[in-house]
Formats: structure tokens, C-alpha cells, sequence
């Protein structure tokens, strides 16, 4: 072999390395780790090229009422990347409809992703965990993510956008404050009674949640989680944050320790909402240190 087609192949080798892929990996979810800026809100940054992609397999929920009757999304795709300090995931579905907000006979996509809260690996039911061992939910939503980029691009009212020749000869809560209190406790009792599950994220679409069963889903007292959904050409790609030291709201994550995550996708044409949804059982995770 003469020494030029030498250095001619290995130029190649050199070439085909610095453009190849992480494979996929069917076992875990393993977080590259990377000193530089995260992409908190960037689900089509070039770093997520450097972190293997986890085929995360779904299932209908068909363990309580109301139960998903028909399959839906059957995959997400899903990698992860981490400073030590936070980790974000970037999860990608088929959806061959964007769906941003709740219609009749439709609801608005959402993604979920779930964690116990117990580093110790010994881990709950992956159906929202069990009594006594809760799980932690980084909840997504596209109608949250909507109203927050109408209230910046100052678009007003959406019922106004959507029924523009609407007219109203009568409205109950323009009413004086004390009849609007009461006219809350008619029309909108959850809002009357302070349910934390009717009031958005506050900066972010993302919800931290708590559970330990079905049926007893509560908002965490703190929320500290981030996230942005971008849908192009019938999928979406969606990235959720949370930082690895969550304390006793969202448990911690160590880097070199395996932990568990589990996955939920909400089809808004399909009228998924609530506990009818595709999920996943539990996926081991790693945060690589290098």
C-alpha cells in the first residue's frame, strides 16, 4: 500500500468519525454530559445530535377509568443531556395534528415525563406510583405554551381571535368584585375553591406534579421545571428541565447512579385527557460524568 492511498484512508476514518451518530440505545437513557449552555428551550439545537436516542415503547392506559379504548402514539424518541447541575430531555412523537388548545371533541397534546421520588432504585408501580411511594411529573402542555406565547406577543383574548363576529349582550364577571366572587363559586368551583390544578405554570409550561396513585395527582409546592414544544411536519419535539438536585419536590439525580424515568403522551385529536393517554413502563437513566 503505497503512503499517499495510506494517508488517504485515513483521512477518511477521520471524516467518518467526526460524522457519525450516537447509535440508538434500547437498554437506558443515557445524559451526555456537556460544560456548555443546556438547550433549556431549543429542541432543534445541534447538541442533541451528540446524545443516543432511547426508543421509548408506549402503552394505552388500560389499568383504571376512563381508560384509552384505541392505541395512539406507539414510540417517543427521547434523549438527554446534563451539566451537573440540571438535566433536559428532548422527547419526539408522530402527531400528525397540532393541537394547542381544547375544542369540543378535541383537547390539547401534552407530554409527561415521571420519576420516583426514592433514589434508592427501588421503584414504584410505573402507573403514577404507589402509596407511600410517590412519583414525581414534569407535565408539559401545549395550551400553556400557547397562552404564555399570546400574552408576550400581546394577541389578547384568544375566545375573541377564535369567534371573531361573537357577540356578548351579557358577561357575569364584569360585574363588581363581590358579585364576581359569587358568580365564581356558580360557574368556575374548582377556581373558587383554589384548586392548583386549574391555575397554569407561572414563565413555563411545564408543571411539577405529585402523585401516588391514581387519583391523587396534586401540584408540587414548588415549580421548578422548564420547557418548550416546537411541532413541524406532523410530530412534535419537546424539551423538558429539571435540575438533577430537586430536594424533597423532585428528588435528586446523581451523576455515575442509575435512576428510573418513565414517559406519557397526550394526542388532544384523539381527546386524550387526564388518565386516558399512552404511557410507558420504567426506563433506567444515567448521566454520563464525561
Amino acid at each position: 500500500m503505497s503512503r499517499r492511498f495510506a494517508l488517504f484512508l485515513f483521512a477518511l476514518a477521520i471524516l467518518a468519525g467526526c460524522t457519525r451518530q450516537p447509535a440508538q440505545d434500547p437498554e437506558q437513557i443515557a445524559a451526555k454530559f456537556t460544560a456548555g449552555p443546556l438547550p433549556f428551550e431549543d429542541p432543534a439545537s445541534k447538541l442533541w445530535q451528540q446524545a443516543p436516542e432511547h426508543p421509548a415503547r408506549l402503552l394505552p392506559q388500560n389499568l383504571t377509568e376512563p381508560m384509552l379504548t384505541e392505541p395512539g402514539v406507539d414510540i417517543v424518541k427521547v434523549r438527554a443531556v446534563h451539566n451537573g447541575e440540571w438535566v433536559v430531555f428532548r422527547l419526539e412523537w408522530n402527531d400528525a395534528t397540532q393541537d394547542l388548545i381544547p375544542v369540543t371533541g378535541r383537547s390539547c397534546d401534552a407530554a409527561a415525563i415521571q420519576f420516583p421520588l426514592a433514589s434508592d432504585g427501588d421503584v414504584p408501580d410505573a402507573a403514577m406510583g404507589e402509596k407511600g411511594k410517590g412519583v414525581r411529573i414534569l407535565y408539559w402542555k401545549a395550551v400553556w405554551q400557547d397562552d404564555a406565547t399570546r400574552a408576550q406577543a400581546g394577541r389578547g383574548d384568544r375566545i375573541a381571535s377564535l369567534y371573531p363576529n361573537a357577540a356578548i349582550d351579557h358577561y357575569p364577571y364584569e360585574a363588581g368584585a363581590a358579585a364576581r366572587v359569587e358568580m365564581e363559586k356558580r360557574y368556575a368551583p374548582a377556581r373558587a375553591a383554589a384548586n392548583p390544578v386549574t391555575v397554569p405554570p407561572s414563565g413555563t409550561p411545564v408543571q411539577v406534579l405529585i402523585a401516588e396513585g391514581f387519583g391523587n395527582t396534586r401540584v408540587a409546592p414548588a415549580q421548578t421545571a422548564r420547557g418548550r414544544g416546537q411541532w413541524v411536519d406532523g410530530r412534535w419535539v419537546t424539551t423538558i428541565a429539571r435540575p438533577l438536585r430537586g430536594g424533597a419536590d423532585l428528588g435528586n439525580l446523581e451523576p455515575g447512579r442509575r435512576s428510573y424515568v418513565a414517559f406519557a403522551v397526550w394526542d388532544g385529536a384523539r381527546a386524550h385527557t387526564g388518565s386516558r393517554k399512552m404511557r410507558s413502563e420504567w426506563t433506567p437513566l444515567i448521566l454520563r460524568n464525561q
